[in-house]
């Protein structure tokens, strides 16, 4: 039982810092799992709980509001359970909450701008411009869900998500000097540098 504390806490002196690396990572994308379970059940929960349309008409066109209350609930709910878990599970952080938490939804609100949104876009664009067929067309079936270009595009969307929020978690949130064991990395690697030079 210990050891499944500490791949899922960390503990310096079970791990070298190479193996701490894979456990961080491991635990990053555990958290995603949990992350993505949160975002749809909230969806479905608050889709369940809803009982009105919300629509409104803009310039002739009806927005259903209910699309975008449920979907802003799950992505607050998911963020707040991604935070909390790649604060405790992943970077093991000991810095200001607050300080983290609003760096960590901002990180998480230029991602979903700029990838999730724009270069999703931009790569169902390309693709469609570059094979010529319309991204709804259907590609092949998986049992009765069919596979679009929209699909593909979006299942190499996600893995950009996943790359790019860790890094932006990485460098702009979670800071070396807040994280627990940080210390004694920098010194294992110094020590390793001076044995190999």
């Amino acid at each position: 039982m210990n050891i499944v504390k500490a791949i899922i806490f960390g503990d310096e002196s079970r791990f070298s810092p190479k193996q701490e690396n894979y456990r961080k990572l491991f635990m990053y994308l555990v958290s995603g799992g949990f992350t993505t379970l949160t975002n749809w059940g909230v969806y479905i929960l608050v889709d369940k709980l809803m009982n009105t349309d919300l629509s409104i008409t803009v310039f002739g066109l009806s927005i259903a509001l209910s699309v975008a209350v449920k979907t802003t609930l799950g992505w607050i709910c998911s963020v707040l359970v991604a935070y909390f878990l790649n604060r405790i599970t992943v970077f093991r952080s000991k810095g200001s909450v607050i300080r983290e938490l609003i760096a960590f939804a901002g990180a998480r609100i230029i991602v979903f701008f700029v990838i999730e949104l724009a270069v999703f876009y931009l790569m169902l664009w390309a693709c469609e411009g570059m094979t010529g067929v319309p991204v709804s067309t259907e590609l092949f079936f998986i049992g009765p869900l069919s596979i679009t270009y929209e699909y593909i595009v979006k299942l190499a969307n996600s893995v950009f998500v996943v790359i790019v929020n860790y890094i932006m978690s990485k460098l702009m949130v979670f800071k070396k000097k807040d994280m627990a064991g940080y210390k004694k990395d920098e010194e294992s690697s110094s020590k390793e540098a001076q044995v190999n030079a």
